[in-house]
């Protein structure tokens, strides 16, 4: 065999050998996130060993009937104990959140309960509800932590969203006060129906905010769920709708001084009678 010929044919074994080596199937599910309306997800997968880049044509299932191939290979063979990331556009739309490597649609995790498959290890999760305090992420075990996705280039940050939690007190309030969480550069909205209320039909509602939320006193009209001894934020009064439902919207300014903060809400009924409505806190974030 002529020299030339077999530097040829050993090169084409080194070139097999080295795409024998190259693998998909050692990947574990290591962290899974999403936020109550299930736009903001991520899932984050880990690595121990080296040359684990091929995924193009794999795939994450999951039992409520998503699927998601892997569109191409990652871009090195150096995988050992590195990270990668899945995640929707509005998690990558997030000031300071790590670039996913790539991106699965809205809704892809059904966060009231799913099992998330990895099938080239195969590696699956099973989880009931998901925490949707806008910064509590599960683990692989189960383990509540706060988030901290990591994507294949080492970049690495955590997440702060937006909430909206209702509050009812001792439920002497009628519970018709609804909003919207309240995140940075987007609409705020928030509704209180006065449907029902008693007396003639009410002139005006209004929304407080206070810094923090209190359980009492217990006044004529209702019980009082905001802390009207700290700083008011904002107040916004508006004549009550004909059709019974009064509706409220403000953009929320980008604060990062802001970032993480509480505001205790409720609404008041004004009219011949005067009623407390429930409380919502809303946490600021994006």
């Amino acid at each position: 065999m002529i020299p030339e010929r077999r530097l040829l044919i050993a090169a084409a074994l080194c070139a097999l050998s080295s795409l024998a080596a190259a693998d998909n199937h050692k990947w574990e599910i290591r962290e899974i996130f999403s936020s109550a309306d299930e736009t903001v997800q991520f899932i984050e997968l880990f690595n121990a060993d080296k040359d684990e880049h091929t995924l193009a044509g794999m795939t994450l299932t999951t039992a409520s009937g998503s699927l998601f191939v892997f569109p191409s290979n990652l871009p090195s063979s150096a995988t050992e104990n590195r990270r990668l990331l899945l995640a929707t556009a509005a998690f990558a739309a997030i000031p300071g959140a790590p670039a996913p490597d790539y991106v699965i649609p809205a809704g892809f995790l059904d966060r009231t309960g799913d099992t998330l498959t990895y099938t080239a290890t195969p590696d699956a999760v099973n989880f009931g509800a998901l925490p949707v305090d806008g910064v509590t992420a599960i683990t692989d075990t189960g383990a509540q932590v706060v988030n901290s996705p990591t994507n294949f280039a080492n970049a690495s940050g955590s997440v702060l969203l937006a909430t909206a939690a209702v509050r009812i007190g001792n439920g002497t309030n009628p519970q018709v006060y609804s909003s919207s969480p309240a995140a940075f550069g987007k609409l705020w909205t928030a509704s209180i129906s006065t449907v029902g209320h008693p007396g003639n039909p009410p002139a005006f509602v209004i929304i407080g905010a206070h810094r923090a939320g209190a359980s009492g006193p217990i006044l004529p009209y209702g019980q009082l769920l905001v802390d009207v001894l700290t700083p008011q934020v904002f107040e916004l009064v508006k004549p009550a709708a004909p059709g019974g439902v009064t509706s409220f919207d403000a953009m929320v300014p980008v604060n990062l001084v802001l970032l993480g903060r509480t505001l205790a809400t409720q609404g008041v009924i004004v009219g011949n009678r005067i009623r407390l409505t429930n409380a919502v806190d809303l946490k600021l974030g994006w």
